[in-house]
């Protein structure tokens, strides 16, 4: 496992973070115990996961195997109460069904661009300052604002937002995978790098479109969003590179996010142990500039990206 650090966060942070949003009972238990078996620290919740249930299955896990250095990125203030007054109840709920007394980062899940970003950032460093939590960020946010709601929070003495969680992955879609879904432009991405914000993307490897599988098995979204001559094309020089290296094509997909300059935290959203068994190849594999610009636009650089 490769590890990262987030400011305000005290635990170094797997570079792969677990997404829970399929952890709904004491089944899901071998998963979150073999990603920590495998080095994993960081896990992903958030309180409209099955209405709660994933918060607490993840919660009896926590209260069982109290596991150490454990880093958990929160989520709450979803639509239709996306809105400041949401951060607190939303958050006490989270807490109590995970058991613990604060998260480290906690997130905003959606925006609503009609209320002022300083509502927004005052009650999160509100909960900062009860101890609630350790940092704070936004899944799903523009630029102009994450922008906005950074100066507003600078301005008045705090850290303002350390975490995207955008869509990012080597495939780029064409339209939202849900209502209010964000990804990331070039320009966001230096904005990102720029500020050292951590971009931690859900759906880094396009809900499966990179896997082997029958694609009558996956989500119809998947095709909805994902389903372009371009991302068929970047599949296609995915399973190229992976047969170079002895690996799956999803693999490459991970790798691809993983190996971006600057920080990068993708979610990973593994079922069962034996998928997240072949996710957890993709953590090792390296890549140059080359071959990253190979993957996304088909272009040679100075050096051979295949080898």
């Amino acid at each position: 496992m490769k590890y990262g650090k987030l400011p305000g966060v005290d635990e170094l942070v797997s570079r792969c973070v677990l997404g829970t949003s399929g952890i709904r009972n004491e089944r899901g238990h071998k998963l979150l115990d073999r990603f920590m078996e495998a080095g994993g620290t960081c896990i992903d919740t958030a309180r409209v996961y099955g209405g709660g249930t994933s918060e607490a299955a993840v919660g009896d896990w926590i209260r069982s195997s109290k596991p150490d250095n454990f880093v958990i990125i929160a989520k709450g203030a979803h639509p239709p109460d996306c809105t400041p007054s949401a951060v607190a109840p939303d958050l006490t709920q989270t807490l109590d069904l995970l058991g613990v007394p604060r998260v480290d980062v906690y997130l905003l899940h959606r925006d609503d661009p009609a209320i002022p970003v300083g509502e927004f950032v005052e009650a999160l460093e509100a909960e900062v300052a009860a101890g609630r939590i350790c940092a704070y960020g936004a899944s799903n946010w523009g630029r102009e604002r994450l922008a906005e709601a950074n100066r507003y929070a600078v301005a008045r003495g705090g850290t303002g937002m350390i975490v995207l969680s955008n869509h990012f992955s080597l495939a780029e879609p064409v339209e939202p995978l849900y209502p209010g879904c964000e990804g990331v432009s070039p320009a966001y991405l230096d904005m990102l790098a720029d500020g050292n914000i951590a971009l931690m993307p859900w759906s880094s490897q396009a809900r499966g479109f990179f896997a082997n599988v029958p694609e009558s098995s996956l989500d119809p979204n998947v095709w909805r969003c994902w389903g372009t001559p371009d991302n068929y094309a970047r599949r296609e020089r995915a399973a190229i590179l992976a047969e170079r290296r002895g690996v799956d094509t999803i693999n490459i997909a991970l790798a691809y996010v993983l190996n971006q300059p600057f920080g990068t935290y993708p979610i990973i959203g593994p079922q069962t142990v034996e998928e997240l068994e072949t996710a957890l190849v993709g953590v090792d594999i390296t890549m140059d500039a080359d071959e990253l610009r190979w993957l996304r636009e088909g272009r040679l650089g100075t050096c051979a990206p295949l080898r």
